[in-house]
């Protein structure tokens, strides 16, 4: 898995959501202690090896230069002699990741490979080189250790090394896990430890949940925290890019990572996400603080439930989830103090009550009796011959069920935007239409359809015949839109999903050419709103294409006597998109108070960190702003 707010068009939780390949269920990768306490940073040649004692202040970083020319690994690769790569394991916003092994050593090792598109960037490496120094630092039993970042000569890709771990992705036991007192108290410990040592080197996680939580052969007690890629250095006046993305999954962040209490951001934060992952482990299932943007911000100020907590466990997962950060237990520190303080007094086990004896055998007789009454009764019971067998019902079994469960998941499931087509009852279950885009769709789909089945839905059918897969560099792009997403997901819509390429001839942008003419219907419906709209391409470019409403009013002006812009009425248009290239493209309209800054609405590549997803929350917040996508593809009529 890779944090598809990852490095989930993450990682982690991306993802980044989880994929089911086997035993394996990796984040973006992990990692463990070298065992003779030093780090190897592997050059652009292979002979130039550089060694540096853990612990140093200042590991020196190799010179790695953007490759425009890189391609993608494949299977059977040899990166720099060293690192075979053996199979591929999942997909996210920032690159790929693979299992491969040392042809020196044999050891399996997990290898993330940077999106060629990134590596091209300088400003990119500076800050993933920055990211790693901190990274290869991080030596703790609960924690991942990142081994090697390199540049492969041969083939121009950038790419991390960390050992490959057997293990199960907690967010996929949660129900069947050991949620005992001892157990959760256990669990707080070991990953509140390894999260200290992450917060003394001066970073925190920022996407603590259970899509980022890996079960070591499936063992609560051998818990490791997995994707550090969205990690962020605690100076404020820098920038992150390992997991460019939303960071942290909705269910799980901090209120300050929603734009509340001046987004200030620290330890606290993963104090905050920390308890909800227990509180998850506790009540065996999801602890239900996603949602829309607008919804997450209210659950959290209103405080989780937190019943399914263990009593000995309450009053400190009470203070660790204080909306106000000024309220919460601030550091990891704090956290290991008050557990101490708990297993110094024996938990209290319920003891059965006891009874004499003789009441104890009476009381069996009379259950054998009553049994032997019960089958009787059943045996002889009269029966028609067409009696259809009863059946246990779901506990969802209405279509406004369903498509709330679907659509409360919708916004949680990374590097995706996903719409309802249609739910319908199937002759034995509901079916799920839905139309859109995905980094990975089955991994999508399943993390779906877990949503379902933890909501009683289980057995509903999810259509994704209508949703597309792209490329997953425009991950970051997605899910930082998705928090802002309008409840009404009407206002862009498209008679068709594929728009043929035709030679272009009049006053089209592409006379001569071969272009696409996509037509997309924009509702706006409120003369008194203003908007934007920028274009996307599954590669991770944005481009603003109309600013602000002053703008559309002065494109439709110039253009009433035909395309690209035609007034319907009631504040709804039709506009006409030429496409010069083949493949998926994105129309995205953001509406709510101007101003709509191009940084923040349509920010460059390599300029979309956490720090980036935070201000366009925040603003969003501050203005009102909605956002809504529609996805269309231009095809070769002759190739396609």
């Amino acid at each position: 898995m890779i944090d598809e707010n990852d490095p989930p068009i993450d990682d982690g939780p991306i993802d980044d959501g989880p994929i089911d390949d086997g035993p394996i269920d990796h984040g973006p990768v992990d990692g463990s202690p070298v065992d003779d306490g030093r780090t190897v940073f592997v050059p652009q040649q292979p002979d130039q090896a550089t060694v540096f004692e853990a612990g140093s202040a200042t590991p020196p970083l190799p010179p790695i230069a953007p490759r425009v020319a890189a391609r993608g690994i494949e299977v059977g690769d040899v990166l720099n002699h060293i690192f075979e790569v053996k199979r591929f394991i999942a997909r996210g916003g920032m690159g790929e990741v693979f299992e491969g092994a040392n042809v020196i050593t044999d050891e399996r090792v997990a290898i993330k490979v940077m999106l060629p598109a990134l590596a091209a960037d300088e400003n990119v490496i500076t800050l993933f080189r920055r990211e790693a120094r901190t990274l290869t630092h991080l030596h703790h039993e609960a924690v991942v250790q990142y081994r090697v970042l390199a540049q492969e000569p041969q083939l121009g890709v950038l790419y991390i090394v960390t050992e490959y771990i057997d293990g199960t992705n907690l967010s996929d036991v949660l129900k069947i896990v050991d949620a005992s007192p001892e157990a959760l108290v256990a669990l707080l410990r070991r990953l509140a430890s390894g999260l200290q040592a992450a917060h003394a080197l001066g970073a925190i996680h920022r996407d603590i949940s259970p899509d980022n939580i890996l079960l070591g052969g499936g063992d609560l007690a051998r818990a490791k925290i997995i994707d550090f890629g969205i990690a962020k250095d605690l100076d404020p006046g820098t920038a992150t890019i390992v997991g460019d993305g939303f960071a942290g999954k909705l269910g799980y962040v901090a209120p300050e990572q929603l734009g509340d209490f001046d987004r200030r951001l620290g330890p606290w934060t993963d104090v905050y996400s920390l308890a909800l992952v227990i509180l998850a482990v506790a009540a065996g299932r999801d602890v239900g603080l996603g949602g829309s943007l607008v919804d997450a911000v209210d659950k959290r100020r209103a405080g989780p439930d937190l019943s399914p907590a263990p009593e000995v466990l309450r009053p400190l997962l009470a203070r660790m989830t204080k909306a106000d950060p000024t309220a919460r237990i601030g550091s990891m520190v704090e956290v290991l103090a008050e557990i101490a303080k708990i297993e110094a007094v024996p938990v209290p086990v319920e003891k059965p009550a006891t009874f004499p004896v003789r009441w104890i055998a009476l009381g069996i007789v009379a259950v054998i009796l009553l049994a032997s009454l019960v089958v009787y009764a059943t045996r002889h019971r009269a029966t028609p011959a067409t009696a259809p067998v009863a059946t246990a019902k779901p506990a969802m079994d209405g279509i406004d069920d369903v498509r709330s469960a679907v659509a409360s998941a919708l916004p949680s499931v990374s590097c995706t935007w996903l719409r309802i087509v249609s739910v319908t009852q199937g002759r034995d279950q509901p079916q799920i239409a839905l139309t859109g885009v995905a980094g990975n769709p089955s991994a999508a789909q399943a993390e779906i359809s877990h949503a379902l089945a933890s909501q009683g839905g289980k057995g509903a059918v999810l259509d994704f015949s209508e949703v597309a897969p792209i490329t997953p560099a425009g991950c970051a792009a997605l899910d930082a839109y998705r928090q802002i997403g309008a409840p009404d997901d009407t206002r862009l819509s498209v008679a068709q999903r594929k728009f043929e390429m035709r030679r272009q001839t009049g006053d089209s942008a592409y006379a001569g050419t071969s272009a696409a003419s996509a037509i997309v219907k924009v509702a706006v419906r409120d003369p008194k709103t203003d908007f934007t709209l920028v274009g996307l391409e599954p590669s991770g470019k944005i481009d603003l294409l109309i600013p602000d409403r002053a703008a559309f009013r002065a494109q439709l002006a110039s253009s009433r006597n035909g395309v690209p812009i035609t007034d319907l009425g009631g504040d709804t248009y039709r506009l006409q998109i030429d496409l010069d290239h083949q493949g998926w493209s994105g129309l995205l309209l953001i509406t709510g108070r101007a101003p709509f800054d191009p940084a923040v609405v349509a920010p460059p590549l390599g300029a979309r960190g956490a720090d980036w997803r935070d201000r366009l929350v925040s603003l969003a917040a501050e203005r009102g702003w909605q956002a809504d996508m529609v996805w269309f593809k231009s095809i070769d009529e002759q190739n396609d």
